[in-house]
């Protein structure tokens, strides 16, 4: 079954992270959700309509999810209980949870133009929220499609889906915040404040080697980020692999 959110308009998409899931297992995710997903969905709708504020960081999970859905289409693993929105809580002994305060989902482009089979698995943003005592987000972290440090112009920018990242921990201290603002911002004070860590060399499994590029901790719109850069080189066989990315951890 179908099911990749990759290409929808902005909202959420319960479930749909993966190209293709057992068609089973997807109903029951979604009987089993189904007052959860409700939820966001109204929220969704409320947030756009004005009538409840946007925001992450201090809020419930669901007004997270719902604020991020404002701008990318997001959506969750219906098969892995474990990244998606509604973990499976587990309890010790004592009846304490033992999981379920991180939620993994994924961000997608809105309205992204489908060129390739791969383009949902390499252009999507990994989201990890990690949740207090109270069940409010106390940590976000985001895995770009794409590394802005390398990005000079504004289309450059656009690309890396930092701005939407930005913009939801920040709606509702800068509700006005746009794409360009979030660019001069990196470039401006983010970059410059960059510092490279010494080279890492490792053998196994194959010969590697990578250089972070990690920002001092930034004050913006009343929260606190950091960004975390990565690239570097592998070789398998005779053959030589670039890879990189960025993390970006608000609080």
């Amino acid at each position: 079954m179908g099911l990749s959110a990759y290409g929808q308009p902005a909202g959420y998409y319960p479930g749909r992270a993966e190209a293709y899931a057992d068609v089973s297992e997807y109903k029951g995710y979604l009987a089993k959700n189904q007052s959860g997903i409700a939820d966001i969905q109204n929220r969704i709708a409320e947030i756009r309509d004005r009538k409840r504020a946007p925001g992450c960081i201090g809020e419930d999970k669901y007004t997270c999810v719902a604020t991020l859905a404002q701008k990318l289409a997001i959506a969750d693993k219906c098969c892995l209980p474990d990244y998606n929105i509604f973990p499976n809580v587990k309890y010790d002994v004592n009846g304490k949870p033992v999981n379920g305060s991180r939620i993994t989902f994924y961000g997608f482009p809105a309205n992204a133009n489908i060129e390739h089979l791969t383009d949902d698995v390499y252009n999507k943003t990994n989201f990890d929220l990690t949740l207090g005592p109270d069940g409010s987000v106390a940590k976000m972290r985001a895995s770009l499609p794409k590394d802005p440090t390398y990005a000079q112009t504004q289309a450059e920018y656009d690309a890396t889906n930092v701005y939407e990242t930005v913009w939801a921990a920040t709606a509702r201290t800068c509700p006005t915040l746009n794409s360009a603002d979030v660019a001069k911002w990196i470039e401006n004070a983010i970059k410059p404040s960059s510092h490279l860590t010494p080279p890492k060399h490792w053998k196994d499994p194959d010969p590697s080697s990578a250089t972070d590029l990690v920002s001092k901790n930034a004050a913006f719109c009343g929260r606190s980020f950091q960004f975390h850069s990565v690239s570097g080189v592998t070789h398998e066989g005779f053959q030589k692999i670039e890879f990189g990315g960025m993390i970006v951890d608000i609080q």
